[in-house]
């Protein structure tokens, strides 16, 4: 009797490509504009107060700007979460 031919080996499993990089485009987007949105925003605090932060005026310019030094900030932090990724 001769001998059986033998079995190939079984093809390898395709090989699937690796997923796209994720991109940075949103999170420099976010740091960016939260930095630019924080820095004039503590600009126009400092112009209406006169330079003087602490004087008569200083308590309204920092309620009144308290929303967009929280909005910046909340930018800046998005974008330095997604800049970690």
């Amino acid at each position: 009797m001769s001998d059986p031919t033998p079995v190939p080996p079984p093809p390898p499993p395709p090989v699937t490509p690796a997923p796209p990089a994720k991109g940075r485009g949103l999170g420099w987007f976010f740091a960016i504009s939260g930095s630019i949105v924080l820095i004039l925003t503590l600009g126009c605090i400092l112009a209406v107060t006169e330079g003087n932060p602490a004087g008569e005026m200083g308590g309204v310019a920092i309620l009144c700007g308290s929303p967009t030094l929280i909005l910046g900030g909340v930018f800046l932090w998005l974008g330095s979460r997604r800049l970690k990724r």
